[in-house]
């Protein structure tokens, strides 16, 4: 019987520890960031595999499907079923299941990011889509035309395949620089030059212009062209959620990434297009898998004490301390930067002050608490170009000096001890030869 007992236990210790494992693998599957694509066409799988196979390579898990297909759901019971969504569906005045627009703008609500490829024949819901994050397109039917920077491509001329050389610099977006051009062909966008959540990553060049050649042109000209016009457009919403809005589908595709350029105007001639870093670049970027900051770990305490009080005393002597690091995929590093700010508020900054890092996330400073008592909040209010944002606060009162704690004597009213002094001492020798002497 025993013998049988200790047989039923090891079993049973084999399927709890083979349980483990397999929610472990779960669980690691489940770690990658899924991402719904949506296609305009089956083949897009094959003429778009580059682009594809590279975010895969950097852990991204995509589930490519149809924009008609009926099953197609964000969410679940109120949980949703991807981290992002690419629309590779330029024409689709619709999507399958129930994935709408206003579905698409709650998903970027929650937190999560869509990228928009779209083209010079683009739907109106692509249209409106795009509207919706401050990306407003050209009219319908434009395309945009470079009669100076276009490109031979299979040794013919194509005016509306543009070599686009306006490339965004920044580190957090693209990592590092891009030096052969980007090929474009498509549509133009313009952005308004108050919105501060858009970036413009690809500038159209200034010799570019976007027109209808099935419509005369107006006289004047009223065009969108130059460095007015934009490209590709990314957004990053308050919520720190990101949107990819390009004009032009066939930048990803395989065709362009692989192509050879060769600009007529200058005789410039490159073995490959800017095409693939650039687009998974910016495609990282819009799926949150580089530019990430955050910040933990919020500490403060008095100088000469490690503890953190619940409130200061004015005039305390304090040390503020936060750990922001830097996330690319699944790698964590420790930010760098010397434009970080701490304010100490209530109602306003009384003090607004740089933090300096010592190369391992860690950011401090040192200030004396104001003379002034009342609630006051810890406030980091970071926002870098290409960087996710940081908001931070921290709610600390302030009090005034108990009766006990104040100086016996204070240096600033020894004048006024010895006018005290003087005029006792005044009275007594005033008194005394008053009293004594005739």
């Amino acid at each position: 019987v025993i013998q049988k007992c200790k047989m039923g236990f090891r079993k049973l210790a084999q399927v709890l520890v083979g349980s483990l494992l397999l929610c472990t693998l779960l669980n690691a599957a489940d770690a990658h960031k899924k991402v719904l694509v949506l296609v305009q066409e089956a083949s897009y799988k094959e003429s778009y595999s580059i682009f594809f196979d590279s975010l895969a390579a950097y852990g991204l898990t995509l589930d490519i499907k149809g924009y008609k297909d009926s099953g197609l759901r964000l969410k679940e019971y109120d949980d949703y079923l991807y981290d992002h969504l690419a629309i590779f569906a330029p024409k689709a005045e619709g999507f399958g299941g129930n994935i709408d627009i206003n579905g698409i703008v709650e998903f970027i609500d929650s937190g999560r990011s869509v990228l928009i490829a779209s083209s010079n024949g683009m739907s109106q819901t692509i249209n409106t889509l795009a509207a919706e994050v401050g990306v407003d397109f050209d009219d319908k039917g434009t395309k945009l035309f470079d009669h100076v920077n276009f490109v031979e491509l299979n040794g013919q001329a194509d005016h509306n395949l543009v070599a686009a050389a306006d490339i965004i610099r920044s580190t957090a977006i693209l990592g590092k620089d891009i030096q052969a051009p980007i090929l474009y062909k498509g549509a133009a966008a313009s952005v308004a030059g108050n919105a501060e959540l858009v970036t413009v990553a690809l500038t159209a060049p200034l010799t570019a212009y976007s027109h209808d050649s099935k419509k005369p042109m107006a006289e004047p000209p009223t065009l969108l062209a130059g460095s007015s016009a934009s490209l590709v457009s990314l957004v990053q919403a308050r919520n720190n959620a990101r949107v990819l809005v390009s004009g032009s589908i066939e930048m990803f595709s395989n065709a362009f990434i692989e192509a050879e350029v060769k600009l007529p105007a200058t005789g410039k001639t490159f073995p490959k297009s800017g095409n693939r870093d650039f687009t998974v670049a910016i495609a990282r970027w819009a799926f949150q898998d580089s530019g990430v900051l955050r910040a933990e770990a919020l500490r403060h305490h008095i100088i000469g004490s490690d503890e953190q009080p619940t409130l200061y005393r004015v005039n305390d002597e304090v040390e503020f301390l936060v750990d922001i690091y830097e996330y690319e995929g699944d790698k964590k590093q420790p930010y760098k930067a010397d434009d970080v700010q701490m304010e100490f508020v209530m109602l306003d900054p009384y003090q607004r002050l740089p933090l300096k890092h010592n190369g391992k996330g860690t950011f401090s400073v040192r200030f004396k608490v104001p003379d002034v008592y009342g609630v006051f909040k810890y406030v980091i209010d970071y926002k870098h170009q290409g960087y996710s944002y940081i908001q931070m606060t921290h709610q600390v009162p302030v009090r005034p000096f108990k009766h006990n704690e104040y100086e016996r004597f204070l240096l600033c009213a020894y004048p006024y001890y010895a006018s005290a002094a003087s005029s006792m001492a005044a009275f007594f020798i005033i008194g005394f030869f008053y009293l004594y002497h005739k």
